[in-house]
Parts: C-alpha cells; structure tokens; sequence
C-alpha cells in the first residue's frame, strides 16, 4: 500500500495531527475510532492503528523508538492468541521529498499495525445489544481456543498474581473515594473494604493456584467488543504495555467477559462461558474466589469509568457516570452475598 500526499515540510517530522489527517484522508477510509492511546483507521478490508505519542502510567509512546517496540510487541503478542492471519505485521508511516506514504522506501516517521477487519456484525458486544442470537456451538469453540491458549501461555511467578490483586483493590479504593461525589448512592469506601478482606480471605487459594501454574499471561482485557464470533471466532486487542496487567486465572479473565455480556443484557452466557473452560480441562476456583475476582472486576472497571471524568473538556459525563453506577450496583450485590 502506497500513498502519498503533498505538502509536508522535507526537514522536519510531521506532528502527530498531521498524521491523522493523513491517514484520515486515504482512499477506501470509512471510519476513524480514537482512544486514549491510539487512533484506528477502519477501511473495507483492513484496519491501521497509529499509537498516540503519549504518556500514560504504565506506558511512554513519546518516542519513534518506543512506539515501534509497542507496535511489535503488540503484533506478537496478538499473533499468538488471533493468528497471523488477522495481525498481518507492521506497515511504516514514510515521508518522501515532503510528501507522506504509507509503506516503500522513505524516512520513517512513526509505524502502523497493520490488521485484517473483520465483520463489525459478528462482534460479541454487537450480538448481545442487539439482542441477536449468540450460538452455544461458537461458545464452545471460544472457550476450547482460549483453554488452549491458556495452556500454552506463560506462568505467572509465584506471589505475582495476589500482589497484583491487591494493588489492584488499594488502586481501585483511592480513585473510587476522590470521585465518590459522582456516585453519592453508592458506600464505595464499604465496597473497598469488603474486596480487600475477600481477596485476604482467599490468599491461600491465590497462592495454591499460582503454584499450580494456573495464573498465566492471558488477553488482559477480555471484553465482548475484543470477541468476533465467526465460524472460529477469533480474540484480539490483547494488551501489549503491561505484562501485569496480562497476568490473570482464566476463570477470572473469563469471568470478566461474562460480566461483561451480563451488563449489556446476556446473564445466560456466562455460564457456557465458564464451564467450557472447566470441560476443556482447566481446573476451575472455589465460588467464593470466582465471585472475589468478579468483585475486583466490577470495582476496576467503575474506577476507570469515572476516571473519564478527570479529562478535560468532556461532553459524556452522563454516560460514564451510568456505566460506574452499573457496574458498583453489581459489586454491592456481590459484597452483600
């Protein structure tokens, strides 16, 4: 794919504006999709992904350096869960005499992930709202994928998943009482507290399952607008900036998918979810552990829901505000279970 446009000053690399537009601007281009740390171009056949030269916690994209090595880690990280046949590789973003291109010989001046598109139709989230039937065959296929996925991942160390469950809980506790104002009808410091004592109460269980080698590297946001149910349904967007963040118990990352599923109106699946893991092999937590993860969960997702709120300039407060109270309306019912 090669295409250029004129204009571009030869001695100096264009900002990342200039780029979009760029991009924005080329044959067959339908839809452009921005997030925090990226911006996605969805064409007829395929997408281009150009990271944002950003700052954020646990990542630094400022850099052409560091936004390759996100790139390619991105692009192997997604092969070995969606195949090569999805992730198709790396595409550089060149200017040539001033004028930018997209792959061929130039100055390279950032990098593209370079993914086929699949059909919008297909995907989990799109299934479940439209209230469109989701086959239980397609289900089981999923779950017998990611089981094997699972069982050829890393371990996790030993200690590295409860540490992480707890940094996770003490994080989720700050953000959730600096922006407790949002939610006046919710005791979030009471939802805090009971998620810690369940995550102690379960420590032995945790470390027993980490020695197991059942705490692996997984997706790391397993969510339904990440599952394209196709004839074999494919999972991607898998995180490439934290391998913390990876580390999860299968049940708990598939547990989030069906909580997931259950908040847009699909309780039923998260039961096929789950015992397709279980009759693909993967030895499944106590109940009381499966609803702890669901609890840390639900309190994560609240707490990244509301930190919508800290940008600038927002016009959808209404909806992030709705989409923290859903989810802390589920962790109430858990921590009073």
């Amino acid at each position: 794919m090669d295409v250029a446009d004129p204009g571009l000053p030869a001695a100096e690399p264009p900002g990342y504006g200039p780029k979009v537009a760029f991009l924005s601007a080329l044959p067959g281009m339908e839809r452009v999709i921005e997030t925090h740390m990226a911006h996605v171009f969805l064409f007829a056949d395929r997408v281009l992904k150009l990271k944002k030269p950003v700052a954020l916690g646990m990542l630094d994209h400022r850099t052409l350096a560091a936004r390759h090595r996100a790139c390619a880690a991105e692009l192997r990280l997604n092969r070995e869960l969606a195949g090569d046949g999805v992730y198709r590789g790396l595409l550089p973003l060149v200017v040539v005499a001033g004028r930018m291109g997209v792959g061929g010989p130039g100055r390279v001046v950032d990098w593209l992930v370079h993914m086929r598109r699949l059909p919008a139709d297909r995907m989990l989230d799109r299934l479940v709202t439209e209230r469109r039937p989701v086959e239980r065959s397609l289900l089981s296929v999923l779950t017998r994928d990611l089981a094997a996925f699972y069982r050829r991942s890393r371990r996790a160390g030993e200690g590295r998943h409860l540490a992480r469950l707890r940094q996770e809980a003490e994080v989720n506790a700050g953000h959730l009482a600096a922006m407790a104002v949002h939610v006046p009808q919710v005791a979030v410091a009471g939802l805090a507290a009971v998620c810690a004592h369940r995550i102690r109460a379960h420590k032995h269980e945790i470390a027993l399952r980490e020695r197991q080698g059942l705490i692996v590297e997984g997706h790391g946001d397993l969510r339904p607008e990440h599952v394209c149910l196709i004839a074999r349904p494919v999972v991607f967007d898998r995180v490439e900036f934290s391998r913390d963040i990876r580390l999860a118990d299968p049940f708990d990352e598939v547990g989030h998918l069906a909580l997931e599923c259950a908040l847009l109106g699909a309780p039923d699946l998260g039961g096929p979810l789950l015992s397709g893991l279980e009759a693909a092999g993967l030895a499944a937590p106590s109940a009381g552990l499966l609803s702890t993860y669901r609890l840390v969960r639900c309190l994560s997702r609240a707490r990244l829901s509301l930190d919508h709120l800290r940008d600038e300039g927002r016009s959808d407060t209404g909806r992030w505000i709705a989409k923290a109270s859903a989810y802390l309306a589920e962790a109430a019912r858990l921590a009073s279970a």
